[in-house]
């Protein structure tokens, strides 16, 4: 004595498929380390799935293996649908130009319907709950591209972001893309009219 251990923060991810009579087939990722990111292909080596919320600094203070599957518990996981191949374009894009990243905690409010916008958002990290009117519609993940259709509709955000988790957020100047490729962005958004869900997953067993 005294005696020192030195051991390395676990990574995981535990994916259950579930194969149908009929031949179809659905995967989930219910448990995952909470860092780094975790992204699910299919079989056509599209990404279909990915994890909405990373964690170092508590990734890096977890006990051992007491969150993984081989300890007591697995770690449940936020999962979000993969964004499109334009966000991931456009992502790009806003990245490049040096944006300014902002923080926010749970249930602070990115942007409020009705209010002057002038800006595109790019969801880092966490997940962000899309309103209208009041009525949550649409939960989103990271590499959405969110708050176009103020910047082509008046200027007026048409709808409430809040932040479901702790978010990261970049936030760049609407000249920051070409008006096509936001026009084209909204048409395939629509999310006050079809809500594009996030599952917050069971907690597996071990």
């Amino acid at each position: 004595a005294p005696f020192l251990r030195l051991q390395a923060p676990l990574v995981w991810t535990t994916l259950v498929l579930t194969l149908h009579e009929d031949g179809r087939a659905e995967v989930d990722l219910p448990g995952a380390s909470p860092f780094p990111r975790h992204w699910v292909y299919d079989e056509h080596g599209e990404l279909v799935l990915k994890t909405g919320l990373t964690d170092y600094s508590g990734w890096m203070r977890q006990p051992s293996h007491a969150s993984t599957p081989w300890g007591d518990e697995d770690s449940p996981a936020v999962v979000t649908a993969a964004e499109t191949a334009l966000e991931r374009e456009l992502s790009r894009v806003l990245m490049s130009g040096r944006p300014m990243i902002r923080k926010l905690a749970a249930g602070d409010v990115l942007a409020r319907q009705g209010s002057a916008g002038d800006a595109l958002y790019l969801l880092l990290d966490g997940v962000v709950t899309v309103e209208v009117d009041g009525e949550p519609l649409a939960d989103v993940g990271p590499g959405a591209v969110l708050g176009e259709r103020a910047l082509l509709e008046g200027g007026r955000r048409t709808a409430t972001l809040t932040a479901a988790t702790a978010i990261r957020v970049a936030e760049a100047p609407a000249d920051a893309v070409d008006v096509d490729a936001l026009r084209q962005l909204s048409e395939g958004h629509h999310r006050e009219d079809e809500g594009a869900t996030v599952t917050p997953a069971a907690q597996a067993a071990p």
